[in-house]
């Protein structure tokens, strides 16, 4: 019978279009779109399994948006909690510590007022005691009670006449350790001597006897043969005495020398050459010219030797 059917068919499909019946080629057609519309559903079933799987996707996507912006949102509150109480707190140690210090300041400011008001009421027990020690001559006592004193306590008058008072006594005691150096450079005890003038110059470097007392120092070291010290000391004789007399003529020549005496040759030649310009009149006039020719001579040997000549 399946054999009769599909020979039923074949004879039919055999036959021309004209000759086929109208029934057949509307199930045809109707098999055809109804094909068709099942293709199209199909289709559209995937149509919309692509949407719906572009919608969640998209939904995953704004969800995870959502959820970094919340944790970013949620650290950037955290961090501003956390600056901004850092920032507190420096700002309560930065008063805690200016508190500190103007306590400290306080502090110290009251122990001041409370040491000057002992001050003041000792003042005048040492103003007098400081009074009595300047009129009676005892320098070593005005010297320990003008260090203990407060001035401040005192008026711009009262301080400038215990400046003068006390200035006085210090070169008073200066000289007379000047003098007693003097006696000793007479003596020939000149390292003694050099002590004394040390002595005189720490209690104050003021007075008519400043000049005289470098120029014994000079002479001092001078016989002692320290060439070294005994320039230096020269120098500064020659720096402060303005006075054109034997002790400037001397030290003039003897400085040179001392020069010599430490193979400074060059030095000792421009010291003298200067010292025959400015100083025509010197008493060792034709002492030191001689002095400048025989260190040339000198040089010029020391230049042969050098050259290969000697």
């Amino acid at each position: 019978m399946v054999e009769n059917k599909e020979n039923k068919e074949n004879k039919i499909q055999e036959q021309p279009k004209n000759e086929r019946p109208h029934g057949i080629d509307d199930i045809k057609e109707m098999r055809r779109l109804m094909t068709h519309i099942m293709n199209n559903q199909g289709s559209l079933d995937a149509a919309i399994k692509e949407i719906n799987r572009k919608v969640n996707t998209k939904e995953q996507n704004q969800a995870t948006r959502y959820f970094v912006t919340f944790v970013i949102l949620g650290i950037v509150i955290i961090l501003s909690f956390f600056f901004y109480f850092r920032s507190q707190a420096a700002n309560y140690a930065n008063q805690s510590r200016i508190r500190e210090e103007h306590n400290k300041y306080l502090e110290k400011e009251v122990a001041e007022l409370k040491d000057k008001i002992f001050s003041m009421e000792n003042n005048d027990i040492k103003a007098y005691n400081l009074y009595l020690a300047l009129k009676e001559g005892d320098p070593d006592n005005a010297f320990k009670l003008y260090g203990e004193f407060n001035l401040s306590a005192l008026s711009r008058l009262e301080r400038t006449i215990i400046d003068n008072e006390t200035s006085m006594i210090k070169q008073k005691a200066a000289l007379k350790k000047y003098e007693e150096g003097e006696t000793l450079f007479k003596r020939k005890s000149y390292e003694a001597a050099i002590d004394r003038f040390k002595d005189s110059l720490d209690i104050s470097s003021t007075g008519d006897h400043i000049a005289n007392l470098f120029y014994l120092t000079a002479l001092s070291y001078y016989r002692m043969k320290d060439y070294n010290k005994a320039a230096i000391a020269f120098e500064r004789f020659l720096f402060i005495n303005t006075k054109k007399d034997l002790p400037k003529d001397r030290s003039e020549l003897l400085l040179g020398v001392c020069y010599e005496k430490m193979n400074q040759l060059e030095r000792a030649k421009n010291f003298y050459e200067q010292s025959m310009r400015e100083n025509r009149h010197n008493r060792f006039f034709p002492t030191i010219r001689d002095r400048v020719k025989n260190i040339e001579k000198k040089m010029e040997k020391q230049k042969l030797k050098e050259a290969g000549y000697e």
